[in-house]
């Protein structure tokens, strides 16, 4: 059964909203020019995508019901081929989200993935938000900005 919903869920497109597509252009180069030097933080999108439903989960941001009218250039497994450990953390995260009574309800790879984004939305939303805040405004325009939010991070 893991290796079903994992094989499934991999092939599935990820769907993100309005505020990730900002979040991803604010942090992320174009992917199609990893070489150039810029000041992005991200080199490839799913990263953004991550980092936003991270900040979603970690700080409790969901867009329930949000709309996603945005289809990604990849498919979860591109997650999973960047980093096993996101990618399971990602879907250990939302199974935890999960309102459901059996196993199918709780590893539909859909249902997830829709959570997954959800919390995405909210993170990007949260970070937007943040970046408004006076005297925060270029938050995570430097790489320190970055582990500061984690080693500044209280614990819940």
């Amino acid at each position: 059964m893991r290796e079903k919903f994992i094989i499934d869920i991999n092939k599935k497109n990820v769907h993100y909203g309005d505020f990730v597509l900002k979040v991803r252009d604010l942090f992320s180069r174009k992917q199609e020019s990893l070489s150039k030097q810029d000041d992005k933080f991200f080199s490839k999108y799913w990263q953004v995508y991550a980092w936003s439903a991270i900040i979603g989960f970690v700080n409790d941001k969901r867009e329930k019901d949000a709309q996603l009218p945005h289809q990604s250039s990849f498919q979860f497994q591109m997650i999973s081929n960047g980093s096993e450990t996101i990618a399971n953390g990602l879907m250990l995260m939302a199974i935890g989200k999960v309102q459901g009574n059996t196993s199918d309800d709780i590893l539909d790879s859909r249902k997830l993935l829709t959570i997954i984004s959800e919390y995405a939305e909210g993170g990007a939303k949260h970070i937007l938000e943040l970046r408004q805040t006076p005297g925060y405004e270029s938050k995570f325009n430097y790489i320190d900005d970055y582990f500061f939010e984690i080693v500044n991070r209280e614990a819940i």
